[in-house]
């Protein structure tokens, strides 16, 4: 683990991880956060359907933000479940059992604090579009770093992600890399609806023509759906990326990459 920070020693670690963490721990991150990007889905097309009359549905628009807030906590714990489920993974070189559902209360909340900032900032940034892929690194970082809070604080967990931030330039080229997988998991995504759909013309009696209407570029609710989708799909690989990319860097600081490498042997040692 002392090797370099490079966008390819990363992405190699996260393609191991995520091999060693699939099952069932990607299992268990897309059923916590499929209700979020539904709720945002909905969310995001109600908005974009209502355009200028939104403020006239004032209760529906609290409704969905409320569900969403809610779900958000949900897909924060599943997180914080795969990035535990991850940091066991890189020290064991072994695929982590039930010991990664125990988070423990310290790393959760810190979790949740973190998201929760990446989520408001999102929000008020949002407009200016340059600043979007700040919030959303945030939010990985955010996983990243909290299997690894011991005591419960607010500065505490803002040091170790401005730490991480210092390698501006590794952080960039993760970015760059999954905004090109984020477009061709959309697309795929995209084309896995169009081939059910025609997969459904051999079933008699399934009005073609509306679900047509439905699944077509014109309607929010699908371009949401297709957004959302994508988003699940690269997740996983997103998040091992960055939990890889701290450890690294706490391997530097810490030696934590010899007390994994002890780990490893007493594992060898006990088969």
């Amino acid at each position: 683990m002392r090797g370099g920070l490079s966008v390819a020693d990363i992405l190699d670690d996260a393609g191991d991880l995520s091999t060693l963490v699939a099952a069932p721990w990607i299992g268990v991150l897309w059923l916590t956060a499929l209700p979020l990007r539904l709720a945002q889905a909905e969310f995001v097309s109600r908005l974009w359907a209502l355009g200028g009359d939104a403020s006239r549905h004032g209760d529906l628009i609290l409704a969905l933000a409320t569900l969403s807030t809610g779900a958000l906590v949900l897909a924060t714990v599943g997180r914080a479940v795969f990035a535990r489920a991850c940091l066991l993974a890189i020290r064991t070189g072994a695929p982590p059992g039930r010991e990664s559902l125990a988070v423990g209360l310290t790393p959760l909340l810190t979790h949740l604090f973190l998201a929760l900032l990446a989520e408001t900032l999102f929000c008020a940034l949002c407009l200016t579009v340059v600043l979007v892929p700040l919030t959303i690194t945030l939010a990985a970082l955010a996983a990243a770093v909290a299997p690894l809070a011991e005591r419960s604080g607010l500065l505490a967990p803002l040091k170790a992600t401005a730490g991480a931030f210092a390698r501006a330039g590794t952080l960039v080229g993760l970015q760059l890399v999954f905004a090109v997988a984020f477009v061709i998991a959309a697309a795929n995504v995209a084309v896995a609806f169009y081939a059910g759909l025609w997969l459904a013309g051999a079933v008699p009696g399934i009005d073609l023509v509306a679900w047509a209407h439905r699944l077509s570029a014109s309607s929010p609710r699908f371009l949401a759906l297709v957004l959302a989708g994508a988003c699940l799909v690269v997740e996983p690989f997103w998040l091992a990326a960055h939990v890889a990319l701290v450890h690294r860097l706490r391997a530097r600081e810490t030696g934590e990459d010899l007390r994994a490498w002890f780990e490893r042997l007493r594992a060898a040692e006990a088969a």
